[in-house]
């Protein structure tokens, strides 16, 4: 049993790593092209199109962390405009509700069962969709969070540690005769297994079973539900696994949606983890990226003064708007992805 988990102990470590490597690469080679590709600046794409994209990026990675690192490596290379950035950062998390919409579609499970576990993901869209519209066009007419992120790049903030060069310097050497185009893919690829391992390493460490049973222990309080889902997301690094987790346990009678919200709202400000684990590895000039990506989760915590609204929203759509079955969630899986490809190239 103790060998079991330092397997997974340095599991854990080595997909860390990954992660860490994996954005310094994509940084170096997307730089190293930045010259061949046309840059997206605010002129070259309109704000819908950029809010659309990074969408559909996280549509692509099925990680809003993982599409937020990726554009905010290929800001810093030229390849995407500061203010295009923002636009696609509160893109990316509107598109973190697929995985648990497709998660909840693969589910096995009577009808009335499968549509409890459905509207997880839906209650997710729920809370994220009317925070990207406040976001989206306080930034469009004010240009508050460009604004207030480059307000701190402007005075230096210490963000970045020398210590990432020493640690990933070894690895770099061995891509450095690899072609930018080719080391970019490899980036991209290596960065999204490192966050689909990193949760998977964490949730073996301790037990599913075990942690399945302290999770639904601690949702019947509204505030303790809260707290958990920040804590676990936080340590395990990814919002979309951490939600996810809890389809199994509503499909099966386990709890209940109404007492998963506020752990929903926890794990999406728990979530931030990642993108400033990101912009520790990407340096000072990510920082209205990262600004932007957790203001949407401190901006969510509002959700807390009346859950009773996304729960009730939730189940009007499930029941009385989409009547949903198995039929139809897969067509409002293709209708989600469709409105984010539109979006893109409108």
């Amino acid at each position: 049993m103790k060998k079991r988990k330092l397997v997974n102990v340095f599991g854990f470590v080595s997909a860390l790593y990954v992660f860490v490597f994996s954005l310094t690469l994509i940084k170096i080679s997307s730089a190293s092209l930045g010259s061949m590709i046309i840059s997206l600046t605010k002129d070259g794409i309109s704000e819908i199109n950029a809010f659309g994209l990074g969408w559909l990026v996280t549509l692509i990675t099925q990680s809003s962390g993982a599409a937020a690192a990726t554009l905010t490596a290929f800001h810093l290379a030229g390849i995407i405009g500061p203010i295009v950035l923002i636009y696609m950062i509160i893109g990316t998390r509107v598109g973190s509700s697929i995985t648990s919409l497709f998660a909840a579609f693969l589910v096995h499970a009577k009808r009335r069962d499968f549509r409890h576990g459905f509207e997880i993901g839906l209650a997710n869209l729920v809370y994220a969709f009317p925070i990207a519209i406040i976001m989206f066009l306080l930034e469009y007419f004010t240009g508050f969070f460009n604004k207030i992120g480059n307000y701190f790049v402007v005075f230096n903030s210490p963000f970045r540690p020398d210590i990432i060069d020493v640690l990933v310097s070894p690895l770099l050497n061995l891509f450095s005769r690899v072609p930018d185009s080719l080391a970019l893919v490899l980036g991209i690829i290596l960065l999204i297994g490192s966050l689909k391992y990193i949760p998977k390493f964490m949730i073996n460490i301790w037990g599913e079973n075990y942690l399945k049973s302290k999770i639904n222990k601690f949702l019947d309080k509204k505030w303790r539900s809260f707290w958990l889902g920040l804590g676990i997301t936080a340590f395990l690094m990814s919002t979309s696994i951490t939600i996810t987790f809890l389809i199994p346990l509503v499909v099966t009678r386990i709890t209940k949606l109404k007492k998963v919200i506020p752990y929903m709202i926890g794990a999406n400000l728990g979530g931030v983890s990642e993108i400033i684990l990101g912009g520790l590895v990407l340096g000072g000039s990510a920082l209205p990226a990262v600004f932007t990506y957790v203001a949407f989760s401190v901006i969510g915590l509002l959700w807390m003064i009346n859950t009773d609204w996304i729960f009730h929203t939730t189940k009007f759509l499930s029941k009385r708007t989409f009547h949903v079955s198995r039929k139809r969630a897969l067509m409002f899986i293709i209708g989600f992805i469709l409105v984010a490809v539109l979006l893109s190239f409108i």
